[in-house]
């Protein structure tokens, strides 16, 4: 019987997609969409750092608790509602669960002991993948309060640089949803009307608003950041330069 056929994971398998010979030589492993719903042998590969098992009819994870070298699991669009055996992998820092069976916020409670893990996806907009849990309007805040060591949620940076912008741009978005269709289209002009498209005063700058607003907050969040850019460059250019003279 083919792999495909099965849906079991064997050592066969794993050496023709990984190139290794040695299971445990393993690193890097793309068993993406392959129709798998047993793990068969995988926690044999115990070298493994990053593992990609998305779109298969994956349901149960115990035999991932020997890989704990893991760094990076996506476990996206399959059939997964409880996440028992990814307790071990301390040294996990991603993990994609979009696409999933996951129904509550109790659920994760097996993650909360993974230290490193500061990246969790359980909803991907762009592919149109969630999970049972995200139709709750606070289920963000309820994973947060979970998992409070998380920097990066549905690819929303909620810590660090960039955070504040990202979470003013959710919000700008946001509110454009709100603005009726027909507010966007254009006015017909009448043929041969001339004249201003607005009122004069239209686009004046009001300084005072505009340094009170969460805009100007962020302009000065990417100020620094380019200032900061800028002088490392300038570091490691002279760096350079002290190791070119140091050459000769």
């Amino acid at each position: 019987m083919s792999e495909s056929s099965t849906g079991r994971i064997n050592k066969q398998m794993l050496k023709c997609h990984s190139g290794e010979f040695d299971l445990e030589s393993i690193h890097s492993l793309n068993l993406k969409g392959l129709d798998l719903n047993d793990l068969g042998c995988l926690g044999e590969c115990f070298g493994l750092e990053r593992l990609d098992l998305s779109k298969n009819d994956i349901t149960r994870l115990y035999s991932l608790a020997g890989l704990t070298n893991l760094v990076s699991l996506n476990l996206s669009a399959n059939r997964i509602s409880s996440l028992e055996g990814l307790q071990s992998l301390d040294n996990l820092v991603k993990l994609n669960l979009a696409g999933n069976l996951i129904g509550s916020v109790d659920t994760l409670r097996s993650l909360s002991c993974l230290e490193k893990l500061t990246d969790l996806r359980l909803k991907d907009s762009v592919h149109e993948l969630s999970n049972p849990i995200c139709m709750n309007n606070s289920y963000k805040e309820e994973v947060i309060t979970m998992l409070p060591i998380l920097v990066i949620l549905d690819g929303e940076r909620l810590k660090g640089k960039g955070s504040a912008l990202f979470q003013l741009c959710a919000k700008l978005d946001e509110e454009l949803k709100d603005v009726p269709e027909e507010s966007s289209e254009l006015t017909d002009i009448p043929q041969g009307a001339s004249g201003p498209w607005v009122p004069s005063d239209y686009w004046e700058h009001t300084a005072t608003a505009f340094e009170n607003s969460p805009l100007c907050d962020a302009e000065q969040q990417l100020e620094e950041l380019l200032r900061t850019c800028r002088r490392m460059s300038h570091e490691a250019a002279e760096k350079v330069e002290i190791m070119t003279a140091d050459a000769r």
